[in-house]
């Protein structure tokens, strides 16, 4: 093997890939690494921890055909380190591989190629294609609900759920709170619905490596257990989590008591603000409780610890309904706002031990947050 290739598309790709390996003790060795085959005119990366697998294609000036495998961490950083300007890199004697920089070399110790698992293949039976645009932004929205708790899997999975081929709903929560998104689906070889859950994880190393700004589309591809995501030079697989996602629709508050609409930024300010006095004095935990007081024209954010001190702001507000007095953890109401990019936002409350839903202003947008009040004491 022996190729040619400009060093900063060669961190890209190295970089792209290297999100697929775990930072877990891997077993086997040959999974830390990072899998290079050149060959007709191309350079193929890849990398996988057996959950996702990520592979990408770069122009590469071959001049011999191979295929090794390079222990990510070294080969990474050295990439990383490398002069901007042409880099080659060909198999050595004694199983090592040999980097050459102008007049200077590094050599790796490899892994044989042949051990190192295949990129699954799929059938494409089931396949749609969406922006890369609306992807990302959907899984930006979506991801903060999911759980981190491995105990409960089905939790740290976002729900895809397709409708006639047409719309893809795109659901997390971890129990304590709920984010749900709309994204319309192009040229779909599904007719009937659709439900599978991915691994966040899987989908938030896609948010990553696509671009927000794209609007080139992302062809996705279900096969039985796993999910298949591909672009002209990237591919992304996944495993899917078995078993049944939580009926969401029934937690979604369909009428309201009270509504406020106000400015995202002031409201932001003030509960980043509140949550750093938002602590237990006895448990010393950062509960991240602050307490809300919505009347005509103003909203009350206030918390307090008796070892810190005390905070009260007032955001202006319009306020349709009634008044109403609500306790919530700051820091999920923070997620939820530093994914919004809408200026006006609405909060649709029902009572003080209801959840809380956090949606945009705009009446067109398909997207909602629902958050759980705490009991005030």
């Amino acid at each position: 093997m022996r190729f040619s290739i400009d060093q900063a598309a060669f961190l890209n790709g190295v970089q792209t890939v290297q999100r697929a390996i775990s930072t877990k003790n891997v077993l086997p060795p040959i999974l830390s690494g990072i899998y290079l085959e050149a060959g007709d005119g191309k350079l193929i990366l890849r990398a996988t921890d057996l959950e996702i697998g990520i592979e990408s294609v770069l122009p590469a000036t071959v001049s011999g055909e191979g295929a090794v495998v390079l222990p990510a961490r070294y080969f990474t950083e050295i990439v990383r380190k490398l002069p901007a300007m042409e880099i080659t890199v060909e198999e050595a004697d004694n199983g090592q591989v040999r980097i050459s920089y102008g007049k200077s070399e590094i050599l790796l110790n490899a892994y044989d190629a042949d051990e190192f698992p295949a990129l699954q293949d799929f059938r494409d039976d089931v396949s749609f294609e969406i922006s890369q645009s609306r992807l990302t932004s959907a899984i930006r929205n979506v991801s903060i609900a999911a759980s981190v708790d491995y105990s409960r899997p089905i939790f740290t999975g976002i729900l895809l759920e397709m409708v006639d081929g047409k719309l893809l709903k795109m659901v997390a929560t971890d129990t304590h709170r709920l984010a749900y998104c709309e994204v319309q689906v192009d040229a779909a070889t599904v007719e009937d619905s659709l439900s599978l859950i991915v691994p966040s994880r899987s989908l938030n190393e896609l948010g990553r490596i696509f671009s927000p700004e794209e609007e080139a589309m992302v062809r996705i591809v279900v096969d039985e257990n796993k999910i298949l995501f591909e672009t002209e030079n990237i591919r992304i697989t996944s495993r899917l989590i078995e078993g049944k996602f939580v009926n969401y629709r029934q937690v979604i508050p369909e009428s309201w008591n009270t509504r406020v609409r106000m400015l995202r930024k002031p409201f932001y300010d003030a509960l980043d603000r509140a949550s750093l006095l938002s602590r237990d004095d006895l448990s010393k935990k950062k509960l991240n409780t602050v307490k809300m007081v919505i009347d005509e024209g103003a909203m009350e954010i206030s918390s307090k610890s008796a070892q810190i001190g005390e905070l009260e702001e007032k955001v202006p507000v319009h306020l349709e309904g009634e008044r109403l007095e609500i306790g919530f953890n700051s820091r999920y109401l923070l997620d939820v706002l530093r994914v919004m990019d809408q200026e006006e936002i609405v909060l649709d409350l029902t009572s003080p031990l209801s959840p809380g839903i956090i949606r945009p202003l705009e009446e067109n947008n398909n997207t909602l947050f629902l958050v759980l009040p705490i009991r005030l004491g």
